[in-house]
C-alpha cells in the first residue's frame, strides 16, 4: 500500500504522475540529499524544488598553528584532524558554506569592496552548488524528472549552474511539460523589506506569469510553480515588521499579516490552474482552494534538518496531496 492508501497506479505511462515538491532549503546540504532521495522514498517520478536553494553565509575555517579556528553560532572553536571535516559537515547542514582559509586570505577578503566580496561569495557558493548538481546526476534514475528553480534569495549565478546541469532541469520563466501536464514557473517575489536579489513589482509578476499562462492550452492540467504565495490566502501569513525590521507586537503576540502577492492571487483566480505550488513564507504551511485551484505551501523548517514537502498524485484533471516531512 502506498502513502495514498492504494496500490501503485497501472495504466498508460501518461495516465498518472506522482510528484514531490519542496522549497526554501537555503543551502542545507542534508535537505538537498533528502530532496533527491524523495524520488525513491515516495516513488515520485517528478521532483520540483521551488526556490531559495542556496545559503547566505560563508563560515571561514582559519588555519593557525594549533588547528582551524571557527566562529559558529557565537562560539569560537579550534578543530584539527577528523574534527575539521565534522565541523564542515555541521556548517553545510545548517545552510552555510565552510571555507578553509589562511589568515592572509581572511585579511585580503576583508579588504575587498562590497561588490568584490559578493563576487567572492558567489564563487564559493557556485562550487558547492555545482557539487549538489553532480550529486543529482549520481542519485536520480534516468526516468526521473527533476526541476529546480531559484527563489528571491538566490543570486544570479544559480541560473547558469542549473542551465549547465545534466540531470536537473531549469524551469524558471518557462512552460515545461511532463506526461499530460504542463507547469509554468516564476522564482521572483513581490517587494520585501529585505531587498532580496529577485524581486518584482506586482505588475511585473502579473505580466510575466500571464505571458506564460497564455501559452497553455488546458488549465485543467496546468501547474503554477510560483515561489511567492497568493496574498491573503493563509499560505502567506507572517509577522509584520517595522521600519527597523523588528517584529511588530499586538499585545503579547506578534502581529500577523498576509505578505503574499496580489498579482499571484489575481492570476490564480483568472486562470484557475489545477494546482498552484508555493514557498517563500516558511511559517505558513497549508493547503487552500482558490476557486477550483488547489494552492499549497509546504512551509520550511530547514534550520532543523527536516525537509517539509508535499507529495502529489496527479491523474487527468484531478490531484490529491499529502504533506510529508523527513
Amino acid at each position: 500500500m502506498g502513502l495514498f492508501g492504494k496500490k501503485k497506479e497501472g495504466g498508460g505511462s501518461n495516465a498518472a504522475a506522482r510528484m514531490y515538491y519542496a522549497s526554501d532549503i537555503h543551502g542545507s546540504a542534508v535537505l538537498w540529499r533528502k530532496f533527491l532521495n524523495a524520488a525513491g522514498a515516495y516513488r515520485a517520478g517528478v521532483l520540483v524544488m521551488g526556490g531559495d536553494v542556496t545559503g547566505k553565509v560563508v563560515v571561514p575555517l582559519v588555519e593557525q598553528a594549533d588547528g582551524f579556528h571557527v566562529d559558529l553560532f557565537g562560539q569560537r572553536t579550534v578543530v584539527s584532524g577528523d574534527a575539521v571535516e565534522e565541523m564542515e559537515h555541521k556548517i553545510r547542514n545548517n545552510g552555510m558554506y565552510p571555507h578553509r582559509m589562511s589568515a592572509e586570505e581572511v585579511s585580503r577578503v576583508a579588504g575587498l569592496t562590497e561588490e568584490q566580496r559578493e563576487e567572492w561569495f558567489a564563487e564559493v557558493m557556485r562550487r558547492t552548488f555545482d557539487g549538489w548538481l553532480a550529486l543529482a546526476d549520481e542519485r536520480l534514475a534516468a526516468d526521473t524528472r527533476c526541476f529546480v528553480m531559484p527563489g528571491n534569495d538566490d543570486p544570479a549565478g544559480v541560473d547558469d549552474a542549473i542551465e549547465a546541469a545534466t540531470k536537473v532541469e531549469a524551469c524558471d520563466g518557462r512552460v515545461v511539460a511532463f506526461g499530460d501536464w504542463t507547469m509554468i514557473s516564476l522564482g521572483y517575489a513581490n517587494r520585501t523589506p529585505f531587498d532580496s536579489p529577485r524581486e518584482l513589482t506586482e505588475e511585473q509578476i502579473y505580466e510575466r506569469v500571464s505571458a506564460l499562462a497564455d501559452e497553455v492550452g488546458d488549465m485543467s492540467r496546468c501547474i503554477f510553480n510560483l515561489h511567492v504565495p497568493p496574498y491573503d490566502s493563509t499560505l502567506d501569513t507572517a509577522p509584520a515588521l517595522d521600519e527597523n525590521l523588528a517584529v511588530v507586537m499586538s499585545g503579547s503576540a506578534p502581529k500577523l499579516i498576509g505578505v503574499g502577492s496580489t498579482a499571484v492571487r489575481e492570476l490564480i483566480e483568472r486562470y484557475q490552474p489545477l494546482l498552484s505550488l508555493h514557498g517563500h513564507v516558511h511559517e505558513s504551511p497549508g493547503a487552500t482552494r482558490i476557486g477550483r485551484t488547489l494552492a499549497i505551501n509546504p512551509g520550511s523548517d530547514y534550520h532543523t534538518g527536516r525537509i517539509a514537502g508535499v507529495l502529489l498524485q496527479l491523474k487527468g484533471d484531478t490531484v490529491r496531496h499529502q504533506f510529508v516531512t523527513g
